[in-house]
């Protein structure tokens, strides 16, 4: 545990994220493990999991880009690409992002959240874990986590439900306080705007169908909206969530009931008429 408290401290201290620095180094871990890495790459650091002094060494390296850290700092999806042999295998990214402390597998609609999210495995573009691990919130009850089926709605409404967060720089940390008639009321006292809660959650689609033709333009495919392998291939090994993983056809499921809950064409592009309809063009 103080090994942990540390290494948050040096994270914050060297203005480095700590889910993207922890996956990365877990995912060097696991090299070592494997002998992928060797002690000539790791510059003597025996990178164990369950090392802290190995953990600690390893952020000081990222940060000031030394030796094996160099290599680290690009993130996993670059440094599973450069360093090749294989490790691209247990590289658990989303469009070259680490995803967070939530584990999909047992956790199906986050796992579609972290597939579409426009910047990768974020748990914050749909905020699903509110739903999903409760299996109730705002419009939403009786969730089953462990089933891929009907998704799409769910993980559309709750993004554009969380851009409106986004739009008026609330904390999410709220969502359990603050809905969208809560801001109906500030926005009147504030600005004198009244806006209902279809209209706020336009809003939010508007948002979310733009950040969607930017990622289309720079070349972003349905393709990239796709979980790592081991997510569907290795299950939960033990727990309350023991076996449960996202196999190959609830992928293909979610993404295709997401594309129709927005609106969008089957290969994931955004038609002119969506557009059109929100004002965006």
């Amino acid at each position: 545990m103080e090994a942990l408290a540390k290494a948050n401290l040096l994270c914050d201290q060297l203005g480095m994220d700590t889910i993207s620095t922890g996956g990365v180094i877990g995912w060097a871990m696991e090299s070592y493990e494997r002998g992928v890495l060797t002690d000539e790459d790791t510059g003597g650091v025996p990178l164990t999991f369950g090392n802290p002094e190995a953990l600690l060494k390893m952020i000081e390296k990222i940060a000031h880009r030394e030796g094996l850290g160099d290599l680290l700092a690009e993130g996993v999806k670059r440094a599973a690409e450069k360093l090749n042999k294989g490790s691209e295998e247990w590289a658990v990214h989303v469009k070259g992002q680490e995803p967070p402390a939530y584990d999909v597998r047992g956790i199906k609609g986050m796992g579609l959240g972290f597939m579409v999210s426009h910047r990768g495995a974020c748990h914050l573009k749909s905020g699903v874990y509110a739903l999903e691990l409760t299996g109730k919130f705002w419009r939403f009850e009786g969730v089953d986590r462990f089933s891929a089926k009907n998704k799409g709605r769910e993980i559309k409404e709750m993004e554009d439900f969380m851009a409106v967060y986004d739009t008026l720089g609330v904390c999410k940390f709220s969502r359990g306080i603050y809905l969208l008639q809560n801001y109906r009321e500030l926005l009147e006292a504030n600005l004198g705007i009244s806006l209902g809660e279809e209209e706020l959650l336009r809003v939010g689609e508007r948002l979310n169908n733009m950040k969607r033709v930017i990622n289309l333009r720079q070349g972003i495919t349905w393709k990239d909206d796709s979980l790592p392998r081991r997510i569907k291939t290795l299950p939960i090994p033990e727990g309350p969530s023991k076996g449960s993983y996202i196999t190959e056809e609830e992928e293909e499921e979610m993404r295709r009931d997401y594309y129709r809950a927005r609106g969008w064409r089957e290969d994931g592009t955004v038609p002119e008429e969506k557009l059109k309809e929100l004002g965006v063009i």
